[in-house]
C-alpha cells in the first residue's frame, strides 16, 4: 500500500514540476522571438471601396535599414502580383481605396531595405468590403483624403519619368493598369496639383515598352561612397529556357563595355557593385544567361553616382602671410559633402540623438558596433560633422550593461539553513532533483533543435577568386546564398584585412554582394591554406594555387 502511494506521489511530482518548470520555460522561449519578415498582418474593411492594412515590422534586420515595405496583392489563379513596389515609409499601415464591394481581396506584406533587398512575405490577410463597412477610428479630415500621390514612374525600356504627380484614384488605376514590368517608386502622399493623368502616363508606357525577352527596367541607385546597388525586373518572355544567372557589364565608353561579372550563377535580379571611387558616375547594363548557354540581348542602360566623402582641409603648420589671401576664400566654395544622421542607442537603453559621421565612419561602425546597440532614424545630410567613430565606440563601451553583482550575503550568521529546517523526506528530494534535471535537458535539447541545429543546416553558396593588384594577391568573394554572419578569411593562421574598411574584424557578407579581402606580404611564391569562416564555423577551405583567377 505504501509502495502504491509512493509511486503516486512521484507522478504528481513529475507532473506538476513539467508543468511548473518545462512548460514555462518552452512558453518563455516563444514570447519574444525574433523575425525577419512582417507580422500580424491584418485587413480592415473600412468603407464600401476602401480597406486598411496595419502589421508589425521585422525584430531581425541584421543590420539594415527598412526604407519601406512592398504589398502584394493575390491574384484568383493563386499567384501574387505586386500591388505597391515601395510606400517609402516606415509606417506599418496602408490603405488601399477604389476596391470593388462584395469581393474579398487577401493582401501580403514585405519589408524593403536600405540594400534594396526584401525579406520574406508576412501572413496573407483578407477582407472583403460591404456596404455596411466603417472606419472604427474617426474619418480623418478631407484635406488628407483628396491628397494626391508623387512618384516616379519608369517602363521596361528604363527612360524614368519622375515627379509624376496623379489624383489618389487614378493612382489606384495605374497600380491594376500598368505592364506588370513597369516600376513605381519613390511613392509620398502631397499636396501638389497634378501633374498628369491616368491616359498620358498609360500612353508613355506603351511608347516605352522593351522587348519581352530582355530584361528591363534596369535601375540603379548609389548606396555609399564606394557602391553601387543594380535590381532589374527579369525577362517575362523565355521561350521555354530556364535563366541561371546574369551577365554584368560596365560601360567604360561609348560602345565600349567591359564584363565585370560573366555570370551571377543564380537568378537573383539584384547586384552590388564595389569598391568604387567615391563621387565617380558608372553605368551598367545586364543580360540573362539560360540553361542552353545561350543569352538574352542586353538590358536599358542604368547609371548611378557614388557619393562624395569628405576630405579633411589640409593644416600646415609652416603657413606664413603670403598664404593669408587664400584665406578669403568664401566657405561655400568647398563642395557639399555628404554625411549621415542618425540616433545611436547603446546596449543600456542610453540614446545618443542627432549623431552627424562620415559616410565611411558609418560604415565601419555598422560592421564593428555591439550587435545589441540599435541604429534607427537614418538619413543623409550636408549638417557638420559632429562625431568620430572612435567616440561613438568609447560612448557605447561606456553605455554597455555590465554583469550584475551577485546579492549580497546575510550579515546575520546565526541562520543556517539546514540546521533550523526539518529533515527533508529522502524520495521527495530525489524526485524534485530529477524532475529539475529533466527540465534542464529538455531546455536544451529545444535549444539545439531550434536554434544551434538549424544555424548548423544552412547553406552557403558562394565563389572564390584570386587577382593581383600592385604587386599584391587579392581574393575576391561574390555570395549568391544566404548572407555569411561574422565572416573572415584566415591566410594559414593570419587574418586578412578587408579592403573596403581596412579592418581584419568579421562582417557579415550579404546575399548578392561581393566582398574583397588583401593577403599579407609573404604569400608570394608560397600555396597557404585560405580558410573561409562564418563566426567558428569554417565555411571552406582551399589553396591559394587552387583558386581561380579574377
Amino acid at each position: 500500500m505504501r509502495t502504491s502511494f509512493n509511486f503516486l506521489v512521484i507522478v504528481i511530482l513529475v507532473a506538476v514540476s513539467y508543468l511548473l518548470i518545462i512548460m514555462p520555460s518552452l512558453a518563455e522561449g516563444k514570447t519574444i522571438p525574433l523575425t525577419d519578415t512582417p507580422t500580424d498582418l491584418v485587413a480592415t474593411p473600412v468603407s464600401p471601396s476602401q480597406i486598411d492594412l496595419s502589421w508589425n515590422a521585422p525584430t531581425q534586420n541584421y543590420g539594415k535599414v527598412i526604407i519601406g515595405y512592398k504589398i502584394e496583392e493575390k491574384l484568383s489563379s493563386g499567384a501574387y502580383y505586386t500591388l505597391v513596389d515601395n510606400t517609402g515609409s516606415t509606417l506599418t499601415a496602408y490603405s488601399i481605396t477604389g476596391l470593388k464591394t462584395g469581393t474579398t481581396y487577401t493582401y501580403r506584406i514585405s519589408a524593403v531595405w536600405s540594400d534594396n533587398n526584401t525579406s520574406g512575405p508576412s501572413n496573407p490577410a483578407s477582407a472583403t468590403p460591404t456596404l455596411t463597412s466603417a472606419p472604427t477610428k474617426p474619418t480623418p479630415p478631407s484635406s488628407e483624403q483628396t491628397s494626391n500621390v508623387k512618384f516616379d514612374f519608369t517602363p521596361s525600356d528604363g527612360t524614368a519619368l519622375a515627379g509624376v504627380i496623379l489624383t489618389q484614384g487614378d493612382y489606384v488605376q495605374l497600380l491594376y493598369q500598368k505592364n506588370t514590368r513597369s516600376v513605381i517608386a519613390n511613392i509620398i502622399s502631397t499636396g501638389q496639383p497634378v501633374n498628369n493623368n491616368l491616359k498620358t502616363i498609360l500612353a508613355y508606357q506603351d511608347a516605352h515598352l522593351s522587348d519581352e525577352a530582355v530584361p528591363g527596367p534596369l535601375i540603379a541607385t548609389p548606396f555609399s561612397s564606394i557602391q553601387i546597388n543594380l535590381w532589374w525586373v527579369a525577362p517575362t518572355q523565355n521561350y521555354g529556357k530556364i535563366i541561371i544567372g546574369y551577365q554584368i557589364e560596365w560601360k567604360r565608353a561609348t560602345g565600349d563595355y567591359i564584363v565585370i561579372d560573366d555570370n551571377t550563377h543564380n537568378s537573383t535580379t539584384r547586384y552590388s557593385v564595389y569598391p568604387l571611387t567615391p563621387g565617380n558616375t558608372y553605368t551598367y547594363r545586364v543580360s540573362a544567361i539560360y540553361n542552353v548557354h545561350t543569352m538574352s540581348n542586353p538590358s536599358n542602360e542604368a547609371s548611378a553616382t557614388t557619393f562624395v566623402t569628405s576630405q579633411p582641409a589640409s593644416q600646415n603648420p609652416r603657413t606664413n602671410a603670403s598664404s593669408t589671401s587664400n584665406s578669403s576664400t568664401p566657405m561655400q566654395s568647398i563642395p557639399v559633402v555628404t554625411a549621415v544622421k542618425f540616433d545611436f542607442t547603446t546596449p543600456d537603453g542610453t540614446t545618443l540623438t542627432a549623431v552627424v559621421i562620415a559616410q565611411s565612419d558609418y560604415q565601419q561602425l555598422l560592421i564593428i558596433k555591439d550587435p545589441r546597440s540599435i541604429v534607427s532614424n537614418i538619413s543623409q545630410t550636408t549638417q557638420t560633422v559632429n562625431n568620430s567613430l572612435a567616440g561613438l565606440i568609447k560612448y557605447q563601451n561606456i553605455h554597455t550593461q555590465q554583469t550584475a553583482p551577485e546579492p549580497p550575503t546575510s550579515n546575520n550568521p546565526s541562520t543556517p539553513t539546514q540546521t533550523n529546517t526539518p529533515p527533508i523526506n529522502s524520495l521527495i528530494y530525489n524526485v524534485i532533483t530529477s524532475v529539475i534535471a529533466i527540465g534542464v535537458v529538455g531546455i536544451i535539447t529545444w535549444f539545439v533543435r531550434t536554434k544551434i541545429a538549424k544555424k548548423i543546416a544552412k547553406e552557403y553558396t558562394f565563389t572564390m577568386e584570386k587577382y593581383l593588384e600592385n604587386g599584391i594577391e587579392h581574393i575576391r568573394i561574390r555570395n549568391s546564398g544566404p548572407t555569411m554572419e561574422y565572416c573572415t578569411i584566415l591566410c594559414d593562421k593570419e587574418t586578412c584585412v578587408w579592403t573596403d574598411t581596412k579592418l581584419d574584424k568579421p562582417r557579415h557578407v550579404f546575399e548578392g554582394s561581393i566582398s574583397e579581402v588583401r593577403l599579407p606580404r609573404w604569400v608570394e611564391n608560397s600555396n597557404p591554406l585560405i580558410s573561409i569562416k562564418g563566426g567558428k564555423k569554417v565555411l571552406r577551405k582551399i589553396r591559394l594555387d587552387e583558386m581561380a583567377h579574377g
